[in-house]
């Protein structure tokens, strides 16, 4: 598994004439990154003098947010190989045989499958980039002062892997044959896309505004 590797082999992997790991791959990783630096601004933050003086209600959403990092975090390293698997599920759909009609048609049915998992593993850290913005923010309101840029940088990260993942569902969305899942799907990420902006800009606003 890439996720079981040292940083030093994943990176020159990325970084050789192999296909995968790709921008799929390094898009989940980013991701993870992103989430945590946030669980780090939390684990900064629990416990700590100020902490313990912000009222329960606080405490709790506090506590709730990690494990919504932790959670995320988890979801994210997984994709680091899933995106991988797909890209290799579509390579060997490729190469099937086309010799004869039936052939054809065995092929063009695993090609279809193949896309469709290619298309949901972004599609999916997408999502789950959204879901990092929430405990992000948070964490910039109430967290380590001294920690909080690393909250900035964390939303940085989210949201370059929630952009990096509507390109990789746009670039396996033109081999989908079902258009009115595409075009549902590249709804979706537009939205994510111009949702989560302003709210990536919120928390690099809070986290930077004494700098």
């Amino acid at each position: 598994m890439l996720i079981n590797r040292t940083l030093n082999d994943y990176v020159n992997e990325v970084a050789s004439s192999k296909p995968a790991p790709g921008g799929g791959s390094v898009s989940s990783l980013v991701a993870s990154l992103g989430i945590a630096l946030s669980s780090m601004v939390y684990n900064l933050t629990i416990g700590r003098q100020f902490y313990n003086e912000y009222d329960d209600d606080i405490k709790d959403e506090i506590e709730s947010g990690l494990k919504i990092c932790r959670r995320l975090l988890s979801e994210f390293m997984e994709l680091v190989d899933e995106d991988k698997n797909a890209y290799e599920e579509v390579i060997s759909a490729i190469k099937m045989p086309k010799d004869t009609d039936e052939n054809k048609a065995i092929r063009s049915e695993k090609l279809e499958k193949a896309y469709m998992k290619a298309i949901n593993v972004p599609l999916k850290l997408a999502r789950l980039c959204s879901e990092g913005f929430a405990p992000t923010l948070l964490i910039a309101q109430y967290g380590n002062p001294n920690a909080v840029s690393d909250a900035a940088v964390g939303a940085l990260l989210l949201y370059a892997g929630l952009q990096s993942a509507m390109i990789n569902v746009k670039v396996n969305a033109k081999y989908i044959k079902d258009k009115s899942f595409v075009d549902s799907v590249l709804s979706e990420c537009d939205d994510l896309i111009k949702r989560y902006g302003p709210i990536r800009d919120e928390i690099l606003n809070i986290s930077m505004k004494d700098l």
